[in-house]
Parts: C-alpha cells; structure tokens; sequence
C-alpha cells in the first residue's frame, strides 16, 4: 500500500505484524493530518504493541526476542512521535522494519 492509496480516515485492521501491516499504518501515517486521524494511528500503533508484548511473553528464543523487543519498542516511539504531531518521523521508524 502506498501513500497514494492510503485513506487517512480509515483504521487499518490490526491483526498481526506483518511487513503488510507495518506498510499500510506508515502509509497511513504520512497522510494523516487531522487530530482524528492521528487518534487512528495512534490505536493502530497500540494494537501493535500489544500483539508484540503477548508474543514476548511467550517466546524463548533469544533471536526472535530481540526482534520483537526492537519491534515493541519501535512502535511505542512511534506512538510518541505520533503524539508529538510527528506522524512522518512515526512513518519512517516503522519502515525501517520493513
């Protein structure tokens, strides 16, 4: 999904994270511009965080760990920077994951 195609007004479905999820919320934040939809990508970036924290609670293995503790963390700043009125910055941390 690109930045053309993506419709600030709509909440991308979270249901993993996916290099397909991670594309369409930082897709979705460069489009963004209003306070609402700003409150979208924040929730999205939320979800993220949460399905990271359930899997970290579960898995052992010290390389996927890793990946999903830089992950969980990613998302947690972008939620900040999204916070901040920063939804480009948020965009571009995500996409660095992909």
């Amino acid at each position: 999904m690109g930045i053309d195609t993506a419709n600030p007004a709509h909440i991308v479905a979270i249901r993993d994270f996916s290099p397909h999820t991670i594309r369409a919320i930082a897709a979705h934040l460069e489009v963004s511009t209003s306070f609402e939809h700003l409150v979208y990508r924040e929730a999205e970036l939320d979800a993220v965080w949460s399905l990271t924290a359930f899997l970290l609670a579960q898995t052992r293995d010290p390389a996927q760990r890793k990946n999903l503790i830089r992950l969980h963390e990613a998302a947690h700043r972008a939620h900040d920077l999204v916070g901040a009125g920063q939804p480009r910055q948020a965009a571009a941390l995500l996409r660095t994951f992909l």
